[in-house]
């Protein structure tokens, strides 16, 4: 019994460890569908993540972000609706990135290469983006936008008119998050 309490002692005291830097509510992630009749968006602002650090040295940072699938809003219920139902939301009900280490520190310039593991559908997938980023005033902001295949995850892709949607779905991230650390700089280091 001792041992499982040292256990979980050890454990909260190396979670509580560290600098959390966490994405504000201004914070979208948005997919972009297409289909020969029309194309459209689904956007989200509804989930959790950020930047995680070992230390205030900042050099041993990972991101990590949980989107849940029925927060999406495309501004058609029905589509909405549909996608859930596709991507088996029941199931899977979050996409989920965790990135590889970085450094902040050490590479922090207008973009930074990032790679790491997009989880959708139960699959998890390696995935690499730059990041465009900039300070303004105390927000640090991170554009990105990437392509995944509905194939690659295992999603049946629905169909309008006999046609099914197209397999690519374009990805884009606009993630802000406070500079109050004072890591990031105006100018490139």
């Amino acid at each position: 019994m001792i041992k499982y309490i040292y256990f979980i002692l050890i454990i909260s005291i190396s979670f509580t460890k560290g600098v959390k830097i966490m994405f504000e509510p201004s914070s979208t992630i948005s997919y972009k569908g297409f289909h020969p009749a029309h194309d459209w968006i689904g956007e989200s602002n509804n989930f959790k993540g950020g930047i995680i650090c070992d230390d205030n040295s900042f050099n041993e940072c990972f991101i990590k972000v949980a989107i849940p699938l029925n927060s999406f809003d495309s501004k058609n219920s029905g589509r909405d609706s549909n996608m859930l139902l596709y991507t088996e939301s029941n199931k899977y009900p979050y996409v989920k990135f965790l990135s590889n280490q970085f450094s902040i520190s050490d590479s922090f310039s207008e973009s930074l290469n990032l790679s790491g593991e997009l989880e959708f559908h139960g699959i998890k997938n390696n995935l690499s983006t730059e990041i465009n980023l900039s300070v303004q005033d105390s927000i640090i902001v991170g554009l990105a936008k990437f392509t995944i295949s509905l194939e690659d995850y295992k999603v049946d892709r629905p169909e309008l008119l006999f046609i099914p949607i197209s397999d690519e779905v374009e990805i884009s991230c606009r993630l802000t998050c406070s500079n109050s650390l004072g890591v990031f700089q105006n100018e490139k280091r």
